[in-house]
């Protein structure tokens, strides 16, 4: 009888292509323990060799036919393997619980060679021994430098994946966050992607931010919907500027359409209001995806991730509302724009070591006077340090118009975007329920996305906005 986790990682190691190669290419046998080292190694040798994934035929021809014992036991475990049952959508929890189970073990190793330290001490080969323990746990967490590979090697995964791509659309699609053009320009958020909300002081950076945070969390559910979901996702959403239940309630108006304002107020509430509100408690008891709201106040990444560590659930998405009232790991005496820089590659890191995507917002410099409009739109604009965009995927940035509190529409911009074009589109304000609705999407298989404001003012007339 091997491992309980280690059975899970192989079942995938035989079973899934795509996840098998990613981990032959980062990792290798010494995460697994003893008694199912020499099978977990058989099989890494083989699809890092062939770039396929092995049958039990091909690796029992491969042993030594007089070692019948260890041609019997590898057919033992295949058989225990293939029979476990598992979900892929678990893989990287897992895959993150086998590798602090190796790091435990690395420093265990270091804890007992230091308790054997005794007499005369050979003070280079005991810091070379602990060297190599602590290089083993910076190994297998620390982010991949380069990948070396021929593109004839790579042949064949390019056709599979396009072949897939072709066939199901949704094949390898990211995250989608409800908003057209976002998912149009992006294919969807990928794991591991910074979304970055950058926008003027009261310009709507936590107000997008959380409705992207409720439309990751539904995906293609609605509140209409009470049974047979769809798909969704887990969600955590670390409020840093508002309280929680005034975070609640900004949530529960979003997701019922009920303003914000006469929640908090129930007398205000007329009898339709209090059924759609019913209708969204309803939801949230039955949908089986979490939306976890954390408060906390002044952390720092280091803090956001002992909170995650903590967390019983396995998030798919993480939200930061918002980077700039973070502060830094180490809370040192660097400037300011040397700070926002820090915090933005510290939560990047979390992403990365998670594998998740992560959303935060950051704040824009003022408008320069006298510059048209295409001139203040970019990266230049990000207030106190152009680095924080350094480590983003994606860069949103809310326009700033004269009167924009009068203004029912929000205009953005992709300004950067590491996986597709930049552009801009419109949203459809209802700021009493705290609500950024999409325009129809103009989407064309041919000539592709066009989204240009200014083309969309009959399409602004004809819909029926609360006056605000």
């Amino acid at each position: 009888m091997i491992d309980q986790l280690d059975k899970v990682i192989l079942k995938v190691l035989i079973t899934n292509k795509k996840l098998s190669l990613d981990f032959c290419n980062n990792y290798d046998s010494k995460l697994f323990l003893a008694d199912s080292w020499v099978f977990a190694n058989s099989i890494i040798q083989y699809i890092k060799k062939y770039k396929e994934l092995p049958t039990l035929r091909v690796l029992t021809e491969k042993l030594p036919k007089v070692n019948t014992k260890l041609i019997e036991n590898t057919g033992l475990i295949w058989n225990e393997v293939i029979e476990t049952s598992y979900d892929d959508k678990e893989y990287f929890h897992d895959l993150e619980k086998i590798k602090k189970r190796f790091a435990e073990k690395q420093i265990f190793s270091i804890r007992e060679k230091l308790d054997n330290i005794s007499g005369d001490i050979n003070i280079d080969k005991t810091v070379s021994d602990i060297q190599k323990n602590i290089k083993a746990i910076s190994c297998i967490n620390e982010d991949r430098l380069y990948e070396s590979k021929s593109v004839k090697d790579y042949l064949g995964t390019f056709v599979e994946n396009f072949n897939n791509r072709k066939n199901n659309p949704t094949y390898e699609a990211g995250m989608k966050t409800g908003y057209s053009f976002i998912d149009y320009a992006t294919n969807g958020i990928r794991p591991a992607d910074m979304v970055l909300i950058c926008g003027s002081s009261g310009a709507g950076k936590s107000l997008l931010l959380n409705n992207l945070g409720v439309q990751c969390w539904m995906q293609d559910n609605n509140v209409e919907r009470r049974e047979d979901f769809s798909i969704g996702k887990n969600i955590i959403y670390f409020s840093l500027e508002m309280p929680y239940e005034d975070c609640f309630n900004r949530f529960m108006s979003r997701l019922s359409g009920v303003p914000t304002r006469h929640i908090e107020n129930p007398k205000f509430l007329s009898k339709e209001e209090h059924k759609k509100l019913i209708g969204a408690a309803n939801f949230i008891a039955k949908y089986p995806y979490q939306f976890r709201i954390i408060d906390i106040i002044n952390p720092s990444s280091n803090d956001l991730d002992l909170i995650l560590d903590e967390c019983q659930e396995d998030f798919d998405a993480i939200f930061v509302d918002y980077l700039g009232i973070m502060r830094t790991n180490e809370n040192g005496e660097e400037e300011d724009w040397l700070k926002q820089g820090i915090i933005s590659y510290e939560l990047r890191q979390i992403g990365r070591k998670r594998n998740k995507p992560l959303f935060s917002a950051v704040q824009l410099n003022r408008v320069a006077e006298g510059k048209t409009k295409e001139k203040n739109i970019g990266l230049h604009r990000l207030a106190r340090s152009a680095t924080i965009a350094t480590h983003a995927t994606l860069v949103i940035q809310i326009e700033d118009r004269e009167h924009e509190h009068k203004l029912h529409d929000l205009s953005y911009h992709l300004i950067k975007n590491r996986r597709g074009p930049k552009g801009g589109a419109t949203l459809i304000k209802n700021l009493t329920c705290a609500t950024l609705t999409d325009l129809p999407s103009d989407i064309s298989a041919d000539t592709g996305y066009t989204s240009d404001p200014e083309d969309l003012s009959e399409a602004l007339a004809d819909l029926e906005v609360i006056d605000i």
